[in-house]
């Protein structure tokens, strides 16, 4: 089946999503390679995966993984059951308590402390955070991960990437009017007012910094101050089921230090330890089903706060080829658990990496993902971008599990960076308050495109509650 057009592939990515909408015990349901005997062969499937294999007839009828998928131009596609020793897929930003005295940076040896130490300019792969959970001078500080720099369709500025759940503070549609509560109780204005309220009065922005607090080991203004980079801008709400993104932008400051200093049009496109030299595209749709067909078994790469570089095609520069990553589902659904309020949501159009040791840890969140497309050819190699990493597990057959890198862009208004002059602060907020409920992320008024803010359950205000 590696020889599927690329319509019937779309077809199958909407059959696998069907599937795992069609019964709720079904965990994780994926487009990807057919195994037999627990070895990869050339046929595209859809699979379940699932802890035990059970006999036929003691699974309840409903709970029956059909024998195989027919598309509507007649083709037979063969399905799977695959056994994982792990179904528990969560969020990764999970560093909220103060680091041990034992952690502390003289302890730190390359690669990994360069990722989680101060970088000037800034590359993808490198610490950041937000504002303190519990505010500054608490004892709760966190940590995820910058996937890089990207260009704002919405207004054509440079922006840094990370996850919702690292930076956007959890934001959920329909949640309160203007304003959010974080799980240590503490009111935020919203990312459109990008305005904290409780703990900093004098803030004129929701703060992101680089280091992170988690390894800067402090929660205290003073001491993060000199770190901060910019200013959440936006992020895109979560819904109960059928997200595809977990995705947060924040606008670079050009205030409290020299901007030149963080972003440099030589170096702010890389990511960090990845020996190349040209900017990264983001692949196309096509480009990241072809991992499964005409680019199965290409090298894949992710730099992250927590492991580091990961992925390494196994020569130098990168080492050895223990540390080896491979795309291993191209479009599968999962329930992610989040914790705390959140708990667990579903994601749908999702990106399976898999890995012989850890793929992603906790703080890796928020990292890039990249290929290394036509690597038998030199002359056409090039490595592109193919996702966000935002979730993952912790079993033997570790899994980072990220967003397409084509819905980031077309859901959230993003392209890739590749190093031309953009300016880099946004200097106006723009808020229309509209006089009825909706329940769309985002309105056209006027020509421009607003994202919600508000909640889809209360009527509009023009008052923000705290």
């Amino acid at each position: 089946m590696s020889h599927l057009s690329s319509s019937q592939f779309n077809e199958l990515k909407a059959k696998a999503s069907e599937l795992f909408d069609s019964n709720d015990n079904w965990e994780s349901v994926c487009v990807c390679r057919k195994e037999v005997a627990g070895k990869e062969t050339d046929e595209v499937c859809i699979a379940l995966q699932v802890l035990n294999k059970q006999p036929l007839n003691e699974i309840d009828e409903q709970d029956r993984f059909p024998e195989s998928i027919t598309l509507s131009d007649g083709t037979v596609v063969p399905t799977d059951v695959q056994i994982t020793d792990s179904l528990y897929f969560y969020a990764l930003a999970s560093c909220y308590t103060l680091p041990t005295p034992g952690t502390n940076p003289n302890t730190w040896v390359m690669p990994v402390s360069g990722s989680r130490s101060t970088q000037r300019p800034i590359q993808g792969g490198l610490s950041v955070s937000i504002m303190p959970p519990a505010g500054y001078g608490g004892n709760s500080v966190s940590t995820g991960t910058l996937g890089g720099v990207a260009i704002d369709l919405q207004d054509g500025t440079l922006v840094g990437i990370s996850n919702n759940h690292v930076l956007g503070g959890n934001i959920f549609a329909g949640g309160k009017v203007g304003a959010y509560r974080n799980s240590n109780g503490l009111v935020f204005w919203s990312f459109l007012s990008a305005n904290d309220t409780t703990p900093s009065s004098g803030e004129d922005e929701y703060p992101v910094y680089q280091q992170s607090t988690y390894d800067k080991f402090s929660s205290t203004k003073s001491v993060l101050d000199p770190l901060k980079i910019g200013g959440v801008k936006r992020a895109y709400p979560f819904n109960t089921s059928g997200n595809r993104i977990d995705i947060a932008s924040f606008a670079f400051d050009d205030t409290s230090l020299d901007t030149s200093e963080v972003v440099d049009a030589s170096t702010s496109w890389k990511q960090y330890l990845l020996d190349y030299s040209t900017p990264q595209e983001w692949a196309t749709d096509a480009e990241i089903d072809s991992l499964l067909t005409t680019e199965y078994g290409a090298p894949v790469f992710r730099s992250g706060r927590t492991e580091g570089p990961v992925g390494w095609p196994g020569s130098n520069p990168y080492g050895s080829s223990a540390c080896s990553l491979s795309a291993y589902a191209v479009s599968s659904s999962a329930t992610i658990n989040y914790g705390g309020n959140l708990g667990a949501i579903s994601f749908t159009n999702q990106i399976y990496v898999r890995g012989n040791t850890d793929a992603v840890t906790g703080g890796d969140s928020g990292s890039f993902i990249s290929a290394l497309f036509n690597a038998s050819n030199p002359a056409l190699s090039a490595w592109k971008v193919i996702g966000l990493v935002y979730a993952g597990n912790t079993s033997s057959m570790s899994y980072a599990i990220c967003n397409r890198i084509t819905d980031v862009a077309n859901m959230f208004s993003l392209s890739a960076w590749m190093g031309e002059n953009r300016p880099l602060k946004y200097t106006h907020r723009d808020i229309q308050v509209i006089e009825s409920r909706s329940t769309a992320l985002t309105a056209m008024i006027g020509g421009k495109m607003y994202w919600q803010a508000g909640s889809t359950g209360f009527a509009a205000t023009t008052s923000f509650d705290t």
